[in-house]
């Protein structure tokens, strides 16, 4: 009886986990034997299938708010504009405009919800072709260079005499800088500066994007690559996330220095050789 009794709550345990149910009674384990081992693992796997839950709960409540969030203001100049409410041209062409730029959120939204569900899921093909990370950095820098102009943010890029060629996914590595770049320029302030800088050294090469926004305390540097955790309200939350998850797709890693008031570095780190690319 003293052996059938944990066996059996562990049955009902593992029964009540089946339906869904993650708050159950698990048996003590008791000495060190087979079965006392057997409840502190089950009791474990609890534990991580119910963080789990309520973090697919959190992430889709997240998605739910952030689709709702255009989708309303698309929906009230819509219904402004057909029910004649809004009547001026130029209204009416601002009203156009807002409808188009959250259209475009909205995708953009749908498209970074997908990449990360496909990336969390393992699912994400990443293509092997030779890469110059020279026209690589400096497409992803070209993309914000007027930005930088309007804002009169200081913008400099800088690379090794000789840039590097890699064997990667070259769309996907543009991704993961531009992600890191729309970051930086998301919390520089105006007249503030941003560099970009790529060396080669050891068999990798390493992207580092500087900034001189207001820095990261240490306890949200592993917050701020969870999915939705941007307060900024131009962006969906998931750039930092997605940058993540695809330099691990790429074999690579993104390695963050920061102190509030000093700015930041992130740095992305790829290998030179298809080998250490994860398949």
């Amino acid at each position: 009886r003293r052996l059938t009794e944990p066996v059996l709550g562990l049955t009902r345990a593992a029964e009540h986990v089946a339906r869904g149910r993650y708050d159950v009674d698990i048996p003590e384990g008791r000495g060190s034997d087979e079965i006392s081992l057997l409840s502190e693992r089950f009791r474990g796997m609890v534990e991580k299938l119910s963080e789990a839950e309520r973090l697919k709960r959190s992430f889709l409540m997240s998605v739910s708010h952030e689709l709702r969030t255009p989708l309303t203001a698309i929906r009230g100049h819509v219904e402004a504009l057909r029910e004649g409410i809004v009547t001026d041209p130029d209204q009416v062409t601002a009203s156009l405009e807002i409808i188009a730029a959250e259209t475009d959120r909205l995708e953009r939204l749908v498209g970074d919800v997908l990449d990360l569900a496909k990336l969390q899921a393992h699912r994400f093909t990443v293509r092997h072709e030779e890469v110059d990370m020279g026209r690589v950095v400096e497409q992803a820098f070209g993309a914000f260079s007027e930005e930088a102009r309007r804002r009169d943010i200081d913008y400099q890029v800088s690379a090794d005499e000789e840039a590097p060629v890699i064997v990667s996914d070259g769309d996907r590595v543009v991704q993961v800088i531009s992600n890191l770049l729309s970051n930086a320029f998301r919390w520089t302030p105006d007249g503030g500066r941003i560099g970009l800088a790529l060396q080669a050294a050891n068999g990798t090469v390493k992207v580092d994007v500087i900034d001189s926004g207001p820095g990261i305390p240490p306890e949200q540097k592993e917050r701020i690559f969870q999915a939705f955790i941007s307060h900024d309200v131009e962006g969906t939350g998931l750039g930092l996330p997605i940058a993540r998850e695809l330099a691990v797709a790429l074999g690579g890693r993104i390695e963050l220095e920061s102190q509030p008031g000093s700015g930041s570095r992130f740095r992305l780190v790829l290998p030179s050789s298809v080998s250490q690319v994860r398949r």
